[in-house]
């Protein structure tokens, strides 16, 4: 029995919809990268489960800010926010990226990934 082919063209659309996603991510050992950059730079305030400290330190697990442009966090290591320092000069741009990706793919969180050039056009004065 044929398969309709409006069926068969949704199949093949998930199945390279599936692919660009799983080749978007960060790999395990950009996560692994963008982990530890967390753990020695973020965790003392954001907590190692992201949850911060409550009227403290904001949560980063399910942040609106997280889940939404990574151009958005990026420019939040740029320039810090409140209590938050600049990162700029502190990490470059390959480790802004990793970090950020680390964040947006941790816990209950999901982003598209961000480029360490994409990041460094940020940075561009």
């Amino acid at each position: 029995m044929a398969v309709p082919r409006s069926q068969s063209a949704r199949f093949i659309a998930s199945i390279v919809a599936t692919n660009i996603m799983l080749f978007s991510l960060p790999s395990q050992a950009q996560q692994e990268r963008g982990e530890a950059l967390f753990l020695a730079n973020c965790a003392e305030c954001h907590q190692s489960n992201g949850r911060g400290i409550a009227n403290v330190y904001p949560a980063l697990d399910g942040s609106e800010v997280v889940r939404g442009s990574g151009a958005d966090v990026a420019f939040v290591l740029i320039i810090g926010r409140g209590e938050m320092p600049s990162f700029k000069g502190a990490l470059d741009e390959t480790e802004m990226a990793a970090l950020i990706n680390y964040v947006r793919n941790a816990w209950s969180n999901s982003g598209e990934p961000i480029s360490a050039s994409e990041v460094a056009a940020l940075l561009e004065p």
